[in-house]
């Protein structure tokens, strides 16, 4: 979830990223839904522990748990194709995004400069993550890692005033990738539609997730309540990214998704269970502004917005 700017939350601006992992300047707002807690021990000790064994089988799966107020989550993990279930714990909607800090940059000072009127930090990169998820539900995802020191974030609405910067080294040892499941179903994040080669079916699932590009795109996935129109959940994101009452019943659940990542090269895989019923599909990144003073649109608002039915 990519969020408009709101009053006192750290807030921090994207535009379109084209095939470059490098990060470039970004032109729309995000409310930054992260404050620093800092857990545990520093980076050194995980990489320490890398030079010992090296481990010839796959890892056991990533579970990262969100609540109100923190992630329970491992600190250390191994790089490469790594399985992540994220559960939503709390009574909000959350996400788990990872982002990859560079050399000597803390969350602390990443956040500093946030405030400081950085659009994003120099050298840090998004490394995708779950999607907004919510309470009581869980998704599991399939991404690639790298060595370094990462930082797991929530950018929902106004929990800066509350929440979490999980602290997460990724070490080389040897660890072989996890297997990546077989997907049912390839979701493309086009610039700027959603492209589905197939219908998806009711059950367990696994989409394929890939960015043709050029620009960088994220996928929420929401499960539609009752009649409740698209309209109405715009309507419901908008009131959530700025953290305001709701002034309607909560038209749809977020059922996880894939953040973006600065690498679109890079494929993913989600699963999760598909009831019938309708969902829709959006991408909330902010598209550049026309000047100072234009509107503040994003990728949902050029297009980037799908209904789909899960038949029964």
């Amino acid at each position: 979830m990519r969020a408009i700017t709101c009053e006192n939350t750290i807030s921090r601006r994207s535009s379109d990223l084209q095939r470059d992992p490098t990060p470039q300047p970004r032109a729309g707002v995000r409310a930054v839904a992260a404050i620093v807690l800092l857990m545990s021990a520093g980076w050194g000790c995980a990489d320490a522990a890398a030079s010992g064994a090296r481990a010839t089988e796959p890892a056991a799966s990533i579970r990262i748990v969100a609540t109100d107020g923190v992630y329970e989550a491992p600190h250390r993990v191994a790089a490469g194709l790594r399985h992540i279930v994220f559960e939503n714990h709390g009574t909000h909607q959350h996400e788990a995004m990872l982002v990859k800090l560079p050399e000597g940059m803390t969350p602390e000072a990443y956040f500093a400069a946030v405030r400081g009127g950085s659009t994003f930090p120099e050298g840090a990169l998004d490394y995708s993550g779950a999607g907004l998820t919510a309470p009581g539900e869980s998704v599991e995802i399939w991404l690639r890692v790298d060595p370094g020191n990462y930082m797991v974030v929530c950018w929902n609405g106004k929990h800066a005033t509350a929440r979490l910067a999980h602290r997460l080294t990724v070490v080389a040892d040897g660890t072989p990738d996890d297997p990546a499941p077989k997907e049912d179903v390839v979701l493309r994040l086009a610039d700027y539609h959603f492209e589905l080669d197939r219908a998806i079916e009711k059950g367990l699932r696994v989409i394929r997730v890939e960015t043709p590009g050029p620009s960088m795109h994220e996928v929420d996935v929401f499960r539609m309540r009752g009649d409740a129109s698209i309209a109405d959940l715009e309507r419901w994101y908008e009131e959530e990214d700025h953290a305001r009452p709701h002034t309607r019943p909560t038209p749809a659940d977020g059922m996880g998704g894939m953040s973006d990542s600065h690498d679109i090269h890079r494929v993913g895989w989600m699963r999760r269970n598909f009831a019938p019923g309708r969902y829709v599909f959006t991408c909330h990144l902010p598209l550049p502004r026309a000047g100072k003073d234009g509107p503040k649109l994003s990728h949902a608002d050029a297009g980037m917005i799908k209904e789909v039915i899960v038949a029964p």
